[in-house]
């Protein structure tokens, strides 16, 4: 059966899930990327580094956000939200930060767990932890979802 997802179902999806797709438009570009993130009271947080996703986004901060449920092909839940991209700083920002290692460092493998090339404290690797933090916020003005179940 297909159907609309509830507000409060909504807010669960949203509130649940650290992994969701950010919609991006500007010029005559359409990017959509996988990104981490929190959610709180119709706004979704995250960080990241200069990059093609905050170069448009500088350019037109009008963004979807978008998260997937999916336990089979005919169970399923998905929310897409509307808003605008908002860069923050200062103790904004260091609070947002705060939020977010407080809900994704539990989720991270340990150092061991991996190849050092891909290991968090790799030389190569760009880290989004080392203070080229980007920190923004997404506030949702319009939200919606459905389901299969």
């Amino acid at each position: 059966m297909l159907g609309e997802l509830s507000t409060s179902e909504i807010e669960s999806v949203l509130t649940n899930n650290v992994v969701g797709r950010l919609g991006i438009q500007a010029a005559d570009k359409v990017y959509i990327i996988p990104v981490t993130y929190v959610y709180e009271q119709g706004t979704v947080y995250g960080h990241t580094t200069e990059g093609l996703k905050i170069e448009l986004l500088r350019k037109n901060a009008h963004c979807c956000f978008e998260v997937d449920e999916i336990k089979t092909i005919a169970n399923w839940q998905s929310v897409i939200g509307w808003g605008r991209f908002e860069e923050l700083s200062g103790t904004e920002a260091a609070k947002v930060l705060e939020k977010i290692a407080a809900r994704l460092l539990p989720m991270m493998p340990s150092e061991t767990s991996f190849s050092q090339r891909m290991g968090p404290t790799a030389s190569g690797r760009t880290s989004t932890q080392l203070g080229n933090s980007i920190v923004y916020r997404i506030v949702l003005t319009e939200k919606t979802g459905r389901y299969e179940r």
